[in-house]
């Protein structure tokens, strides 16, 4: 769909875009081919959209999909969205809240989510997706560039976005997506990942204990690591000097700099 059949879309429905839940229409067809691609979609795969507007990807969905599952907030978009529903007997519309979901709402067999997420929902939405009962097989997003760089870190400044898709899959960028190929041109520019091999907890240490101690270890991005742990009147300061030698961790060192190893390795020796 490009800017011109997009804009006669809108008139065509009397729809304008909702900067509130923002709203910024994709308009190149070459980068919904790329997501398309990324998807990799069987005749067989089971699909769950997430933000179908007005259809323009939901329509390649469909043509190669057996099912697709397409969850909508906003009701402006009824009219056109029940429009496709009538000729593509494969595809369903749900409009409800994606975080909202409950378990029993998703596929009981494999699936791909595919979703293009407002930068607010991005940390709730990866932490929903990477933690239901039954786990998607991939997820192909689109998010705004600032979020992408937040999940693949690169200047080994991690966070709890970043490690929260770490520890229980594989991400990469698909494709960079330039500002101008949406409308309204947002701010800023966006990016297509692909988040895959997904699985629960592997490591021989409980997650609970895990989560606890990265984020205590986080609570203050400014301070170094051993003084945020400190503020645990549970850790004693003799024991946790020792086991960053042990670690061989560096006592000035902050959160970010640590691997999913050095997490693990530090509850363990805690």
């Amino acid at each position: 769909m490009n800017l011109e059949e997009l804009q006669f879309l809108l008139k065509q429905y009397g729809l304008t875009p909702n900067k509130v839940r923002g709203q910024n229409f994709l308009v190149s067809d070459q980068v919904l081919d790329d997501i398309m691609i990324a998807a990799d979609i069987k005749l067989d795969d089971i699909i769950v959209e997430v933000g179908p507007g007005l259809g323009a990807l939901t329509q390649r969905l469909v043509a190669q999909a057996e099912q697709v599952t397409a969850f909508e907030i906003d009701k402006n978009f009824e009219i056109i969205l029940n429009r496709l529903k009538k000729v593509n007997k494969n595809l369903e519309i749900i409009w409800q809240d994606i975080l909202s979901v409950t378990d029993q709402q998703l596929p009981t067999q494999d699936y791909k989510i595919v979703a293009n997420i407002p930068y607010y929902l991005t940390g709730k939405f990866m932490q929903k997706f990477l933690t239901v009962k039954n786990l998607p097989q991939a997820m192909i997003l689109m998010v705004q560039q600032e979020g992408a760089n937040r999940i693949l870190v690169k200047d080994g400044k991690q966070s709890l976005l970043s490690l929260s898709v770490a520890f229980y899959a594989r991400a990469e960028i698909v494709k960079k997506v330039d500002k101008n190929d949406f409308y309204p041109v947002p701010k800023v520019d966006s990016a297509v990942i692909k988040i895959d091999n997904i699985h629960t907890w592997q490591y021989k240490v409980e997650e609970k204990k895990v989560w606890q101690l990265i984020k205590r270890g986080m609570s203050h991005k400014r301070k170094k690591l051993l003084n945020n742990l400190l503020t645990d009147q549970e850790i004693d300061k003799v024991k946790i000097n020792k086991v960053f030698e042990e670690l061989g961790l560096d006592k000035n060192i902050r959160a970010e700099k640590l691997s999913i190893e050095n997490w693990i390795d530090l509850t363990k020796s805690l």
